[in-house]
């Protein structure tokens, strides 16, 4: 791909939350297929942290996929414009 969405954030904003460059990078080489099917997977992965009795007070950006459900949806919304 060659966008590099993490990098040109980097470059022309900083980002709030910390680590979410990273993540983004991280899902970058995938196509728009393998982020959906990844979408899904942590979609499910949230829903099920979610349930989980012991996180009923715990805020959603606790969940240890946050941060790549975050990306996967940057990056899925950008193809759609870019693909």
């Amino acid at each position: 791909m060659g966008d590099h969405v993490a990098r040109n954030l980097d470059a022309s904003a900083p980002i709030a939350l910390e680590g979410l460059a990273e993540a983004i990078a991280r899902w970058e080489p995938c196509s728009l297929d393998e982020l959906q099917s990844a979408s899904d997977r942590i979609q499910r992965e949230v829903r099920a942290w979610a349930e989980d009795p012991a996180n009923a007070e715990r805020p959603i950006s606790d969940s240890p996929v946050y941060l790549d459900r975050m990306a996967v949806e940057v990056l899925i919304e950008r193809r759609y414009f870019t693909e």
